[in-house]
């Protein structure tokens, strides 16, 4: 499936994604694409973003600070609120463990920790100016090799088509690997197992430790997911986007498989 330009922004801006406190979302987070929700029905006039953390790097983001975990940001789980078509981080800035060891006098810097968060965010804006280079994404993880630039990026890429190795760009757009299960992957998959999109809307058959609910117990609307480690030098392997209007919260959720 293909979804009109229009409605799919990878690698936006920071001031295009956050609502208040730019700086500080933008110690943390990584902006990976915002996606319009008329392709998915023509009757919300809404933007929203799939992100994903500098943090991620060894265990859950979020894991070892359990104290300042809310109903929707918890392990490998954020919660935004929605504003505007903005996100707006719900929890308290302690939930990443390096905030609280640099605003601690107790506390140690973890340098890998510290190391992990440069090489993300280093990794990420390569990957953007790679992008917006070749309009394409860069659709292998880092395997461990460290990049400088955009062009060694390329280069790397040439390299690896020389080599032998296999490309295969995401299904939609070459950014998405599903959107509300749409994907030709996702019809295969209920057609080959005889599952209702009900079933699937369930998520209670993946590797996440989490999946956002209402107080009714029904998950929020999945909008999509996306590969992450195609972002950045740490990244999961799937990142899901959850919304419910109503409560004007959006949720990201980290899977590992």
């Amino acid at each position: 499936m293909n979804i009109p330009e229009a409605f799919i922004k990878p690698f936006p801006a920071y001031e295009d994604v956050f609502y208040d406190d730019i700086e500080k979302h933008r110690q943390h987070f990584l902006p990976l694409c915002s996606i319009h929700l008329k392709c998915i029905d023509p009757e919300l006039d809404e933007w929203l973003h799939i992100i994903s953390a500098k943090e991620i790097y060894d265990g859950c983001v979020g894991d070892s600070t359990k104290n300042y975990h809310t109903l929707f940001t918890k392990e490998d789980m954020l919660g935004f609120d929605v504003i505007d078509g903005k996100y707006k981080f719900e929890a308290d800035w302690n939930y990443f463990t390096l905030h609280q060891q640099k605003h601690s006098a107790d506390s140690e810097i973890d340098e890998d920790l510290k190391a992990a968060y440069a090489q993300n965010d280093l990794d990420y804006q390569i990957r953007k100016q790679y992008y917006q280079n070749n309009q394409k994404i860069y659709p292998y993880s880092r395997f461990s090799e460290q990049f400088a630039s955009a062009e060694e990026l390329l280069a790397d890429f040439n390299k690896k088509q020389a080599d032998g190795w296999g490309l295969s760009y995401p299904e939609i757009n070459g950014i998405w690997d599903d959107i509300a299960f749409m994907s030709d992957e996702a019809q295969a998959f209920m057609q080959k197992y005889n599952e209702s999109i009900e079933e699937l809307r369930k998520f209670e058959n993946t590797n996440l430790f989490h999946v956002p609910k209402k107080a009714n117990g029904e998950v929020f609307d999945y909008i999509g997911s996306l590969t992450g480690y195609y972002f950045q030098a740490y990244g999961a392997d799937n990142i899901f986007l959850f919304y419910d209007k109503e409560l004007r919260k959006a949720v990201i959720c980290f899977e590992y498989t």
